[in-house]
């Protein structure tokens, strides 16, 4: 089920949304949704494997601010998504321009907060690609 949600997260990564508040909601929260389903089924496979996996990869070239904490351990990102109080989806304008009615916004992180982490923001396509090259879990190529 996890390498199917990663699919799935890579997909949503990869799209350029239309920045209206509908459209918008909507993706937001099939991308909770997702996001949330994936980091459950995704930790179960680490539990196994126990070996630590970095997230380096990024879908589009963007800085952040320097101030801002962004996880890059797998494992603690996808904890962090599933005992999150608070969490969210990060947008960004896009460098590509699809709707001309609109503004246009690709989504970048999700960001959460735990009682234990302050608020983090993790890359949703290097979380998911991440995993799908992980160990023995990763695609056969």
């Amino acid at each position: 089920m996890a390498d199917r949600k990663a699919i799935d997260l890579l997909s949503f990564a990869s799209t350029v949304f239309p920045g209206d508040k509908g459209p918008l909601n909507i993706a937001t929260q099939r991308l909770l949704e997702t996001g949330v389903e994936f980091a459950v089924n995704a930790r179960r496979c680490f539990e196994v494997d126990g070996a630590k996996q970095a997230i380096s990869a990024r879908r589009w070239e963007y800085q952040l601010d320097n101030s801002l904490k962004v996880e890059s351990d797998l494992w603690r990102a996808l904890n962090g998504i599933i005992h999150a109080r608070r969490l969210d989806v990060h947008f960004a304008d896009s460098p590509q321009r699809i709707f001309h009615q609109s503004t246009n916004v690709v989504a970048l992180h999700f960001v959460y907060e735990t009682d234990r982490y302050p608020e983090t923001y993790v890359d949703v396509f290097g979380m998911a690609w991440a995993y799908l090259t992980f160990g023995n879990f990763a695609w056969q190529y």
